[in-house]
Parts: C-alpha cells; sequence; structure tokens
C-alpha cells in the first residue's frame, strides 16, 4: 500500500505531489499542570512568480484529544481570522468567496480520522507568502514510563490500510527547506510543586530551569516555571517531537474553576486526580490482540511487540486465562478459547511469540476484536490489550463494536491500547481505549516499555468499579437550597431531556390551521419547497429540539480509575444561579471491599479564560464522535423511553446537531464543525479592473473547463468572464500585459485541450453587450470519463478532507461522461445542496451557455446574481420546460434547488429570474 507519510502543502500533477516550499514552521507551546495550548504557525511560499494558484491544501496531524480554538490565515499582507460553522455550511462560505475571487481559508477535521486536519487556501496570488497560525489546547497524557507528563508535536501522518486513494510520494518533488523549524516550550506548574527535568527522548533540547521563554530580566526564578527550546535549519523533522516534565505533587488530585470571559454566567470545572488506592486484585481473562500486519515491518516495531509481549506474560498471575491473537488481513488465535495461566500454557505462549514476523498482510481489527468478544467466558471480566501501529481508516466501526460490548456486559469488558511506533494512529489509540473504560500508552522506537507495560497490567488486575459519581459541594452561604451539596448528574438516573414534540411526531407537523386535502387553487407548477432542505442553516430543522442538561459532564459516564494514571473530568456549570460558589467536589463509587470517596476543595481562577471552557466542551462532543455521551442516555419527559430509541431515524442528527451546537459556542472544529475564514469583499478591485481590458481580448471561446479531484470529476466552480468561468486566479498586472507571446496567442480561455495561460486573472462576473458576446461554442468532442488516480477513487468522490485534489497546475481533465438521458445527466452534476455549476457537460445538455445566462439576466435587472445560481435557475427552468412529463422523477430535485435559490437571491428575485431565464431555454 502506497502511503502518505508527511504532512505539508501541495498541489498534485501528473498524480505525484508536488510540494509548495514550507518556508518556515514556528512551534510555542505552554504547560499549565497538566494541560497545554500550542499556537503553531507554518509559513509557505507560491514558488512561481507568474502564476496564481486557485486553491492549496495543506494537510496536518495533530495528536488525538486537542482542540484547535483559533485559525488564521496571512497571505500577503491580507489577515483572515475563522469563525467556527457547521461543516457544511463552512465548506459552502468557503465556496462562494472562493467563486468570487476572495482570499479564503478552510480548516477541516477528517471525517475518518480525528488527527487529521486539512487546510485549504482559495486564490493565493503568484509568489505570495502564506502564513497559517492554528492554536490547539489539550488535555497531555501521563508517561508512565517516565513518571511524567508527555508532551507531542506531530510531524507525519499514520499510514492508513482501508480503502481511501493513497497517492505515492516523489522526494524529488518536495523543495529544500529554507529557514527552518522551532519550537518552544514554557511549563508552569501549580503553587507548592516543583519541576525536577525536562527531557525529550526524541531530540537534543536547550533547557532552562527558573524562567519562562518570556520572562524578563527583573522576573524571580522560580522552580514552578521552565522552558526547553529546539532549533533546527531544516522544517522537516525526521520524528515526533516528544517532551517529558517531570514535577513534584503533579498527581495531587485538584479541581479548578474557571468563568468564561464573553458568554455570561458560564463557567466550567476540571477535576483531576491520579487515584492511589489499594483494593485486592482479581484474577480475569486476559487476550492480547497482535497487529501483524506488513505495516509493522517497518522499523523496530515488530521486535518492540514481542518484548512488550514477553513482558506481559511473564508477568502474569496465576489463576488468570490466557490468550493471544494475531490479526492483519486474517486473524488467528493461539487456542480456541482462553486456557489457565500455568507453566505449559506459558511456554506454548512464548514459542508461539518469539516466530511472530510481519506476515499477516493488510490491518483488519473488527473481526479480531468481535471473536474475542464472542469467545470470553460469560462468569469473569475481560481484559483485552491490544497492540498495534493504529494503521486502519475505519475507526468509527471498531468504536461502535466497542461501545456496545461495554454497554452489554455492563462494563465487565475493558481495553488497553499499546501503540507501537512513531506512525501509531492516536486517534484510533486513545479512542479505543476511550470506548474499552482502559487507557493508552505509546511507545516511539527507541523507548523503554518496561515500565509501562507492567503498569498497564497492574491496571487490568484492578476490581471493576462502574459507578462513578461526581458531585458539587456549594458554599452554604450562597446556596438558597437546603443541602450542602447538588449532583452534577448521576450518570443514567433520571436523565431527562424536555422535548418540544411527542415521541415520533416530527416537529413540522404541528397543524397551525386546517388543511384542505383537496385544493382547486393549488398550483401544481408552484416551486416553492416545505422546507429549506438546501440550506445549511436549515439544516436540523426537522429535528425535534431537546434540552441540554443543566450540568454537563465529560466524561458523562466516569470512566474507571487506575493508579498511576491520570483522569480529569469536565463540568459545565448551569448559568441560571451564578452567585453559589462552588466549595469541593466529591468522588464517589462502589466496590466488593466497600465505598469509595474523595473530597476535592475547588480553587477558582483569579482571571477570566476559556481553556477549560475549550476543553470541557471539546470532551463532550468527542463523545458525541464517538457514539456516546449525555444524549445516549436522555429520556423524553413524555416516555420512559430513551431519545435514542423513541428517535430512532433522527438520533444520529440530534447527536451531529448537540456536537455543533457546542463547536460553534465555544468556537472548536471538530469532526461536524469547521473554522471558515474569507477576506473581505473588493480586495482584489483594483487589479480586476487592469484584467478586464486583457480578458475582453483573449476569450477564443465559450466552453468551461472542468477538472478532476481526489479521483472523482468536479466542476471547478468561478466567476464569469465573457461568457464562461476562468480557471486561473492569477490577476495580471501591467509588466505581464506586455509579455512578448501575448496572452491571445498563448491561451483559449475554455477549450479543453489548449494550454493555461498564466495571465488570466479570476475576477467578478463580466456582462457584455449582446453585440460583444463571444460566438457560440462549437460541438464538444465526446467525453471521456476520467479513471481515478489509484485504488477505489469511487470512494475518495466527496470533496476530501485528507488533501488528495487536483489544484490548477498546467494539466487538464475531461468532462463528465454525457449520456442519452438529460435527467440522468442533470442528476449527476447537481451538488448535495442542490445547486448546479457551469460545465461542459450542462451547456451541451440545457442547450444554453453561460453568456446567454448572463446577457440574460443582466436585461431582466439582476447584474448581481451569481454564476452557480444563474446555472441552477437554468436548469430548473429547463426541468419545467422540455422534461414537463417527467415532473414526478425531478420535482424533489427541483424543490431542493429552489430552496437553494431562495437562500441565494431571495424568494422575490427569484420570480424575475426564472422569468428571465425561461425564455433562453
Amino acid at each position: 500500500m502506497a502511503s502518505l507519510r508527511r504532512c505539508g502543502c501541495f498541489i498534485i500533477v501528473d498524480q505525484l505531489q508536488k510540494y509548495i516550499p514550507l518556508v518556515r514552521v514556528d512551534a510555542h507551546t505552554t504547560i499549565v499542570a497538566d494541560a497545554s495550548r500550542t499556537t503553531l504557525t507554518q509559513t509557505f511560499e507560491n514558488p512561481n512568480p507568474d502564476k496564481a494558484l486557485e486553491e492549496l491544501r495543506y494537510v496536518f496531524p495533530l495528536y488525538d484529544g486537542v482542540s484547535v480554538v483559533r485559525f488564521t490565515c496571512t497571505v500577503g499582507s491580507r489577515i483572515i481570522r475563522g469563525v467556527v460553522k457547521e461543516k457544511t455550511k463552512a465548506k459552502q462560505v468557503y465556496d462562494e468567496a472562493k467563486a468570487q475571487g476572495r482570499t479564503a481559508g478552510l480548516l477541516e477535521q477528517s471525517m475518518d480520522a480525528a488527527d487529521v486536519f486539512t487546510t485549504k487556501i482559495g486564490n493565493v496570488p503568484a509568489g505570495e507568502t502564506v502564513r497559517v497560525d492554528i492554536e490547539y489546547v489539550g488535555e497531555l497524557k501521563h508517561d508512565a514510563g517516565a513518571d511524567a507528563i508527555r508532551f507531542t508535536i506531530p510531524t507525519s501522518i499514520a499510514p492508513r490500510y482501508g480503502s481511501r486513494l493513497m497517492l505515492s510520494e516523489s522526494s524529488s518533488n518536495v523543495t529544500p527547506a529554507r529557514q527552518g523549524f522551532s519550537v518552544t516550550v514554557d511549563a508552569e506548574m501549580p503553587k507548592g510543586s516543583a519541576i525536577r527535568s525536562i527531557q525529550s527522548p526524541s531530540h537534543p533540547i536547550s533547557v532552562k530551569i527558573g524562567l519562562s521563554s518570556k520572562a524578563s530580566t527583573s522576573d524571580e526564578p522560580s522552580l514552578e516555571r521552565a522552558s526547553a527550546s529546539l532549533t533546527l535549519a531544516s522544517t522537516e523533522l525526521d520524528r515526533d517531537f516528544v517532551l517529558q516534565v517531570s514535577a513534584t505533587n503533579v498527581g495531587e488530585p485538584a479541581a479548578v474553576l474557571e468563568a468564561h470571559p464573553t458568554i455570561p454566567d458560564q463557567r466550567a470545572l476540571m477535576v483531576s486526580v491520579v487515584p492511589k488506592f489499594d483494593l485486592p486484585a482479581e484474577r480475569p481473562e486476559i487476550v492480547f490482540i497482535c497487529d501483524r500486519s506488513g505495516s509493522m515491518g517497518a522499523g523496530n516495531k515488530i521486535p518492540n511487540l514481542v518484548s512488550a509481549l514477553n513482558v506481559f506474560l511473564k508477568s502474569l498471575p496465576l489463576g488468570v486465562k490466557l490468550n493471544i491473537c494475531s490479526f492483519g488481513s486474517h486473524h488467528k488465535f493461539l487456542w480456541e478459547r482462553s486456557r489457565t495461566y500455568d507453566q505449559t500454557t506459558l511456554d506454548e505462549a512464548v514459542a508461539y511469540v518469539k516466530n511472530f514476523g510481519s506476515d499477516f498482510g493488510g490491518t483488519e481489527m473488527y473481526q479480531p476484536m468481535d471473536q474475542t468478544f464472542r469467545r470470553r467466558y460469560k462468569d469473569m471480566n475481560l481484559e483485552v490489550f491490544l497492540l498495534t501501529d493504529g494503521q486502519i481508516w475505519n475507526q468509527n466501526k471498531l468504536f461502535d463494536l466497542i461501545n456496545h460490548q461495554v454497554a452489554k456486559t455492563q462494563g465487565a469488558i475493558r481495553v488497553f491500547t499499546l501503540g507501537i511506533g512513531r506512525d501509531a494512529s492516536h486517534a484510533l489509540i486513545e479512542g479505543v481505549a476511550r470506548a474499552g473504560n482502559g487507557f493508552a500508552q505509546f511507545v516511539g522506537d527507541n523507548e523503554k516499555m518496561t515500565r509501562k507495560v507492567i503498569r498497564m497490567l497492574k491496571a487490568s488486575l484492578m476490581p471493576h468499579v462502574r459507578d462513578y459519581t461526581l458531585e458539587v459541594k456549594y458554599d452554604r452561604a450562597d446556596s438558597e437550597d437546603e443541602e450542602d451539596f447538588e449532583l452534577v448528574e448521576k450518570v443514567t438516573d433520571a436523565l431527562i431531556a424536555s422535548s418540544k414534540t411527542t415521541q415520533g411526531q416530527r416537529a413540522f407537523e404541528v397543524p397551525k390551521r386546517v388543511i384542505s386535502l383537496f385544493n382547486r387553487a393549488k398550483n401544481e407548477d408552484d416551486d416553492r419547497s416545505p422546507a429549506d432542505a438546501a440550506s445549511a442553516d436549515a439544516k436540523y430543522d426537522h429535528l425535534p429540539q431537546i434540552e441540554e442538561p443543566r450540568y454537563l459532564q465529560a466524561p458523562f459516564q466516569i470512566p474507571p480509575l487506575f493508579p498511576f494514571n491520570r483522569t480529569s473530568v469536565y463540568v459545565i456549570l448551569p448559568d441560571d444561579r451564578p452567585s453559589r460558589n462552588p466549595k469541593s467536589v466529591l468522588l464517589k463509587g462502589t466496590s466488593a471491599h466497600g465505598p469509595l470517596e474523595l473530597e476535592i476543595p475547588v480553587t477558582k481562577l483569579k482571571e477570566e479564560g476559556e481553556m477549560i471552557h475549550q476543553l470541557a466542551a471539546r470532551k463532550v462532543i468527542k463523545e458525541l464522535e464517538e457514539g456516546r455521551g449525555w444524549i445516549f442516555h436522555a429520556k423524553s419527559r413524555n416516555s420512559t423511553k430513551l431519545l435514542k430509541d423513541g428517535f430512532d431515524g433522527r438520533f444520529p442528527d440530534m447527536v451531529e446537531r448537540e456536537a455543533v451546537r457546542l463547536g460553534v459556542k465555544y468556537q472548536i472544529a471538530g469532526k461536524w464543525c469547521s473554522f471558515v475564514a474569507v477576506g473581505e469583499s473588493g480586495e482584489d478591485d483594483d487589479q480586476a479592473e487592469v484584467a478586464i481590458e486583457v480578458v475582453r481580448d483573449v476569450v477564443q471561446s465559450t466552453r468551461p473547463r472542468v477538472m478532476s479531484g481526489g479521483g472523482s470529476l468536479k466542476t471547478r466552480r468561478a466567476p464569469l468572464v465573457g461568457g464562461g468561468p476562468i480557471f486561473s486566479s492569477r490577476v495580471l498586472s501591467k509588466e505581464n500585459m506586455s509579455s512578448p507571446q501575448g496572452p491571445a496567442s498563448s491561451f483559449s480561455c475554455f477549450s479543453r485541450g489548449a494550454p493555461m495561460s498564466s495571465s488570466v486573472p479570476q475576477v467578478e462576473s463580466l456582462g457584455f453587450d449582446a453585440a460583444q458576446a463571444p460566438p457560440p461554442p462549437p460541438p464538444p468532442p465526446p467525453a471521456a470519463a476520467a479513471a481515478p488516480l489509484s485504488g477505489e477513487g469511487d470512494e475518495y468522490s466527496s470533496d476530501s478532507e485528507q488533501g488528495f485534489a487536483l489544484f490548477d497546475g498546467d494539466s487538464t481533465s475531461p468532462a463528465p461522461p454525457s449520456t442519452d438521458d438529460p435527467l440522468q445527466e442533470l442528476a449527476s452534476l447537481q451538488s448535495f445542496r442542490g445547486s448546479w455549476a457551469w460545465s461542459a457537460a450542462l451547456e451541451q445538455t440545457l442547450g444554453v451557455d453561460a453568456a446567454a445566462a448572463d446577457v440574460a439576466a443582466k436585461s431582466a435587472g439582476l447584474a448581481q446574481v451569481g454564476p452557480d445560481a444563474l446555472a441552477t435557475a437554468c436548469v430548473v427552468a429547463y426541468l419545467q420546460k422540455k422534461l414537463s412529463d417527467e415532473k414526478e422523477a425531478w420535482e424533489m430535485m427541483a424543490e431542493k434547488a429552489v430552496s437553494w435559490l431562495h437562500g441565494q437571491v431571495g424568494q422575490q428575485q427569484y420570480g424575475a429570474l426564472a422569468r428571465a431565464v425561461r425564455e433562453i431555454v
């Protein structure tokens, strides 16, 4: 399997990645206790001084659990700041801004892997510098091997196994680095804690104890502060940057209260504990699921796997049940069912492990995990250890399986994960451990693992405590209640979500007036849609409205607590009684050996802040993304049924809506929310005016080009110039207008086979007078289907978040294949939102070109209609006029299109537009 191992900003030409020069990388991190805030700055440069790039894509990894909270792009002197919107809406805003020639940026998380992000930057001028600033916050892992806090900056995207388009990488296309790589980490520990050491097992670093990097000469040194830095001449790292901070008293329980600076009366609580309690060890069933796929053959992964297993096997106590499962594209158990651990089974297991190799093919984790659950002894707890480099794409399917089994067995199953090698997917390793109520550890290529393995094994022998709850105590003087404390939530007990609709009733089905079943006045040609289904703003309008719980806790179900492993629980407090001050929190649980309890005093931060709120909201969102969280346990007031049972078909959308609500409220990017940044309109007006004069001279044809992206055929959206879209985004200067070749001699604007001119701008829609309109296009040649770049290209036909899309380049792609059925052709060209964009195939089907539609709109006084709106209006008119006999087949397509048009131009203006284009169709 070919793999993408580097992050970076690139274009693809002839199926090869060509990287845009990465000029510099700077990262500044502040570690406060066990949380971090990082500002990552990457500076790129368009290396072509003559040619603009319509869109750049930068693919980069961020380790699981972080929350992207700010996104800013600086293109030349223009600064555009991102705002979080629902993913579809953000994409729509970005596409429209890019089509208008405005500088725009979009930051998206992969739908398949939570640790992969893509930044898109639209309309980058020739020779311009681009700086991308991404700020993110996250919890830090406790490194059991070093007994320290572990901070990591990833430098590569883990190769994934599965049906995703992967492109081979050519090192010859990578432009050498220019200014280098700089990392600075400031550590600030709580009062009373002293930093003992800062070290990096991955890179040589410079360390300063007592002061931060921003300290002035007048600051007094303190052992609570320290700074570490790394500076390299290259922008490329050969491995992840890992930092370990060891300090005294960092394991002390803590509860910190933060007030939000901009949301009135909003407060959030972070409770952090590394428990120390002594309960007798259990004797469970233990199964090791070991990755022996081909990817494990790289580096020292198999030797590390064998080493970890030997430590596990030799450390098991007598009385446990044991089994080992090897997996790749197939799987095999050592024994049909687990056997009692004794000398005989130990010898067999050691001999089996000794012959391990990376000889099991691809990586399929679902089946071995499923079979392990099916073969378990029902009268014993099951502890599963997954040892892998984590190279799969379909993570959610595996999470769902583990979620279901843990719930079904009422917590009798726990899953621990050990990520082996520098390319282990943190999203997968951490996600499996979260779903399985265990915890995860990672082993780098040259790291010692014995201590980590032993602590994981000790954790697996701890008794299962399944009912941890958190209670909040308020100051009696500020409380209006008689009791001293108030429950945050007792997991699933009495969690009620007030719903504005009854079970099974759609929100829009509540009648406000009597509607006749036979209305003679009904106009069958009325194109109004009952709901604006195409609008991203109305995406959730059909769902029943529910209230979130007064306290929002994450994790909603507090996971098992393990010695030497930090657990953090977040609570977003209600805003209805801001005068009540939390005094302490009570963490409670029960075990077979007696009740468990810990009271932790609450410390209120002096300054308002967002970090705890953002960490809390991200943890809630993360649970929703992985199929857990409060809404999965909520009930309607009108029923004893869970919401997920009462709203079976709509529940996934309700989960998504709740995640979007939190993402937008707290400005956090995630699976269903993206950052979008758009430059102000009119910023290129002067350049556009210069370009207009040249464009009128070079327009030869009105046939648009169709580009392919990510293995699928797509119409490139662009403004109209002289009756058709131009796909080069470069804005002309007076210097290149006087080129000896001249633009007219080297460029035909819309001919698929003609080379692209580097001197044609992307500007606003320009209407020509009828006498100046370009001649109609000649009949296009037969269209040929573009073959996918490799593998299963059809699965990558959407606008991928992985960055494998074609950019401007010099290459062209054929138009989508035409069919004999115009309705099928139009259906294939319609976007998800309901709109159409001009393309050769669309013009051929309609018999109308973009120039004619533009002239018709302007003659009706509609000068501000965008090209997509014109194309969509023409299609609707065509359906009504030419395919009226097939109305039942296209009626819902048209409703979706009209709803989209209403959102674009308004209902009144749409009526005028529909009449104008109907005359030319």
